[in-house]
């Protein structure tokens, strides 16, 4: 991204993405489900939780990319919208 698109989707994280996911009906019973799975699992992983810890690291690392690729296709239609 460039410097601009980064400022931009930095302003975008830290002061619209919450209000944002707040207005997503279903955006607080995933994320809970989420947890609940998860906390399920850890319990039943006994020792081999740091395999799950590594694919929830590489689940978020792949989530921040989409993400970013989210906001400069939103960015680019802005782009193209307003010619």
């Amino acid at each position: 991204m460039t410097d601009a698109m980064e400022v931009l989707y930095a302003y975008a994280q830290d002061y619209l993405l919450r209000s944002l996911l707040e207005r997503e009906p279903d955006y607080a019973d995933a994320l809970r489900h989420a947890d609940q799975q998860e906390r399920s699992l850890r319990a039943l992983l006994g020792a081999d939780e740091e395999r799950l810890d590594a694919l929830l690291d590489e689940r978020s690392g792949l989530d921040f990319h989409r993400g970013q690729a989210l906001f400069r296709a939103g960015f680019q239609i802005a782009m193209e919208l307003s010619r």
